[in-house]
């Protein structure tokens, strides 16, 4: 992890940034250094926002596929992700006059589209099938992101500026950005953490839950609320990354197993170091022009969600 922080720190660089420089940032600061200053207000927000932002979406995927059962739900799947987009989206051209901060706009769009996608779903019918629920997701999202667009085609003179933001960038992540993500990021996973008990017992179904003491009323409102935090905060960040809270889970289970206390933080861990090193990729695709994160994901994630709906429809 430390030697891919490192690695995001200099890589693809437009300055001339060398290991020594960011030795010496590491262990003799020097505010009057020009590398330093660059790896400093440059460099480390966008690397911490990597870091923290990976880890967001990749716990929101696990705690999507334990509330669902569901191994394709993720926030980009299941339309989160492009919810909180397009309330973002409408509030930021003043389409929609609510007083609200970006966050805050972003958490009320992930919560209406996140319902409407369950309720379509039958996610609240006794036998819910995990395929009506993933086609409710890719229905949902398709709407949200059409209309994503209209809203930038009618706000033509402001489209250029969100482009970039809409693929899912971390090109402008500074410490404003830091300050406010740390806090609710690390509240949002702490609280996640706190549900891993419950939801251990929660995947064996309501029954069993109920019966070993679980109120899964309560349990399922955390976890959503977790979700839309760990969600909208990354979404009014970075844009809508996809593809990270679907691929990371099933690589954790890989390593971890399916108990949820070495599950969420290995899902929090390989998320941010699978999004650093996407975002160095990034950088280097197009040197000195840099890519989107948001595509080199899903040109990741994509193939990755083909074979496991075709995994899932040869084992049904």
């Amino acid at each position: 992890m430390f030697l891919s922080l490192n690695i995001s720190l200099i890589a693809w660089s437009s300055f001339d940034l060398t290991l020594s420089a960011l030795s010496h940032y590491w262990f003799a600061f020097d505010a009057n250094n020009m590398e330093h200053q660059i790896i400093n207000t440059l460099r480390m927000p966008r690397v911490l926002g990597c870091a923290l932002i990976g880890a967001n979406l990749a716990v929101a995927g696990v705690l999507m596929q334990g509330l669902t059962r569901n191994p394709l739900a993720s926030p980009s799947v299941l339309a989160i992700n492009s919810g909180a987009a397009l309330m973002i989206v409408l509030t930021s051209f003043g389409i929609l006059t609510l007083p609200l901060p970006t966050f805050v706009a972003g958490a009320l769009g992930s919560a209406l589209s996140g319902l409407l996608v369950i309720y379509l779903g039958g996610f609240f019918e006794n036998r819910p099938h995990p395929v009506k629920l993933v086609l409710a997701g890719i229905a949902v999202n398709a709407l949200l992101l059409g209309l994503t667009r209209a809203t930038i085609i009618l706000a033509d003179d402001q489209a250029y500026s969100i482009q970039s933001w809409l693929i899912g960038s971390v090109s402008n992540l500074n410490w404003d950005s830091i300050t406010l993500l740390v806090p609710i990021s690390l509240f949002a996973l702490l609280l996640s953490w706190g549900l891993a008990h419950q939801l251990n017992l929660l995947v064996l179904g309501n029954d069993v839950a109920t019966g070993l003491g679980v109120n899964t009323t309560v349990i399922r409102l955390l976890a959503c609320l977790a979700i839309v935090m760990l969600t909208s905060i990354s979404v009014s960040t970075a844009g809508p990354i996809g593809f990270l809270g679907l691929l990371v889970p099933h690589m954790a289970r890989k390593l971890v197993g399916n108990n949820f206390f070495p599950l969420i933080p290995a899902s929090a861990f390989l998320g941010a170091l699978l999004l650093m090193l996407s975002d160095t990729l990034a950088r280097a695709i197009a040197f000195p022009s840099e890519t989107p994160v948001g595509v080199v994901t899903a040109l990741i994630g994509t193939p990755f969600f083909i074979l496991i709906s075709i995994k899932g429809r040869i084992n049904s």
